[in-house]
Formats: C-alpha cells, structure tokens, sequence
C-alpha cells in the first residue's frame, strides 16, 4: 500500500515568535502564509489548524508550517474556498471540486468524474445524519456516496442558485446565501426571503450562523439580519458601535458571544452589549473568523493571519509531526 494520503513532497518552516500574549500576527515575512487573502480556517481531530487561502492550503500543527499547493500536492487548486472535517475525513471544496481526504484514500470530485453541478465549491456543512451539503456556483447539492442536486434552477426555478454561504439550524432546516437573497430548504420545502418580501437588508448574504436558540444571523452587504419564528431584527451603524454595514463574516465562540468580521475591523455583541475589538494599529478589512478549542479566534485578512484572545493567548500544540498527519503508514 501506497504511504502517502495525498501529498507527494512537502515543506516545514518553524519560528519562535515573542509577541504579545493576546494577539499574535502571522504573514508572508514569519510563516508560509501566502500574500492572498485567508479565505476559510478549521481544526481536525488532532487539533491541527487547516487554512485554506487562494494561494494554497496551510496546515499548523502549533509549531510548524506546511504549504500545499498543486505544485507539491493533490489539491485540485490553490483557490481553496472551505474546510470541513467530519471524523477522520476531511473534505476540501476548491475552485476546482472538492477534495475527500481519508485515512486510506483522497479523491478529487468535479464535474467530469461525479453529479456535481459545478467545480466551484464555497460551502460544506454537514447534518446530524452524516450527510455533507455543498454551496456550489450552481446549486445547493446533498452528498453521501453520490451527489444529488437538491436546489437549482432548473429543477426549482428558483431565481439564484449561485449559493456562497450555507448553514444548517437546530432543526436540520438548510439555510444558504446567495447575492439574491436567502434560502431555506427542508424536506424538499424552499422558500426564499429578499428585501422585498422581508425585512432583510439587503440580498447578498455572505455569512450565516445559527445560535442556541435556533436564531439565525445573517451577515449582509448593509447590517446584520437575524430571523427566529419569522420575526426580524436588524443590526447596523444606526443602533450598534458598527463603523460599517458591509459585514464579511460571522462566528460564535462557547460563550454565545458573537464575533463580526467587517471591512472595517473586528466587533462583539454578547446579547446585550457591543464592544469594539482593537487587534491591530489600522483598521482590517476582516474575512475570516475561525475561534478554537481554547477560545483563540483566528481573523484572516487580506495581509495577514492574526491570533487573538483577549484573556490571553491559549496555544495547542499537536506532538504529532505534520507528516503524521498527511502521510498514512
């Protein structure tokens, strides 16, 4: 058997870094970082990070640096656009398919080889039953050992089905963006919500969680949306600390504080107050967020890589080698 999972070469970079003890900032002059913006972020079961950028893939075990490309690996493309770990199987969704790494096994899926509708994977979630839902350029496509597209034009009629962000609530209902407004599917039941028949601010919908409570929060091009039992409420520069209304990402931490990513920096919102976050001198435009085990939040910018908790700065380090981690014996 083949000792190799899916990379042919590989490459290590290790740096000691003595910064400050709630934020720590990595680009392309300390690490592999690419100089392209940080497009998605996850931890796998061996607390490594994964860090998909549009120059490549990045894996950090606490202490070193690896940079996958298409150069030294089999990732289909360095426009890596989501990462998703579900038990020891990791699934990648690029500009050119998605990539399913297993144990044993890695295969790449597009449109010459499976049902996928598109190569231009955004969005993978999966379900409490096991099965992965992909945002894909054409259509919300269901996935467990075959494709099948769930909505789409031509077989919904719906408006857009140019899907780039996707979630799944408390009740397994989908919920996925596009830049027409927002969808939600279950059971074979759409329906789509815009600011013409809703409260929504605007219809492009570029991030979406759901909290405890099964409220859904939706990160627009002007302010926040949230939406529970058909009852709206809206966030933005009028009624909150906000210094913008483009809102580029959303993210809980497990205390049900809200995290948003703006072109404008970083905020909080704990249900009760806001609170501006100071990561850096200059205000960053934000398109990440990823927040950890230990409560870290991983920001991802254009520029750069930032670290950041504000009790103090709380790392995991995975004694297993990269090459553990990608290289199958």
């Amino acid at each position: 058997m083949k000792r190799f999972i899916f990379i042919t070469t590989f490459l290590f970079a290790q740096y000691i870094f003595a910064q400050d003890e709630n934020v720590r900032v990595y680009n392309s002059s300390n690490t592999l970082i690419p100089t392209e913006k940080i497009t998605s972020m996850s931890t796998d079961q061996e607390n490594n990070i994964w860090i998909g950028t549009l120059e490549g893939l990045i894996i950090y075990n606490g202490v070193n640096w690896n940079l996958l490309t298409t150069k030294n690996s089999d990732i289909p493309s360095n426009k890596i656009l989501c990462i998703t770990h579900y038990k020891t199987t990791t699934y990648i969704g690029t500009t050119e398919g998605m990539l399913e790494i297993k144990r044993y096994s890695r295969k790449t899926y597009n449109i010459t080889n499976s049902n996928l509708p598109s190569n231009k994977i955004r969005e993978i979630i999966i379900d409490k039953n096991g099965c992965k839902w992909l945002a894909t350029s054409k259509g919300l496509v269901k996935y467990r050992g075959k494709f099948e597209i769930m909505l789409n034009k031509k077989i919904n009629g719906i408006k857009d089905d140019n899907f780039i962000s996707l979630t799944i609530d408390n009740e397994d209902k989908i919920w996925a963006g596009t830049n027409n407004g927002l969808y939600s599917f279950h059971g074979n039941i759409w329906r789509v919500y815009n600011n013409n028949n809703s409260s929504i601010p605007d219809n492009h919908i570029w991030d979406i969680v759901v909290d405890s409570e099964n409220k859904k929060w939706i990160a627009t091009k002007n302010g926040i949306a949230t939406i529970q039992e058909n009852e709206w409420e809206i966030f933005n520069k009028k009624n909150t600390p906000l210094k913008t209304n483009v809102i580029k990402t959303i993210r809980f931490d497990d205390y049900d504080r809200l995290w948003v990513g703006t072109d404008k920096g970083l905020v909080t919102f704990d249900g009760v107050e806001w609170e501006k976050n100071i990561i850096c001198k200059k205000k960053k435009d934000i398109y990440s967020v990823f927040i950890d085990k230990k409560d870290n939040k991983w920001i991802g910018t254009k520029e750069s890589l930032i670290v950041y908790n504000q009790d103090g700065i709380d790392s995991i380090h995975n004694k297993r080698s990269i090459t553990d981690v990608i290289v199958s014996k």
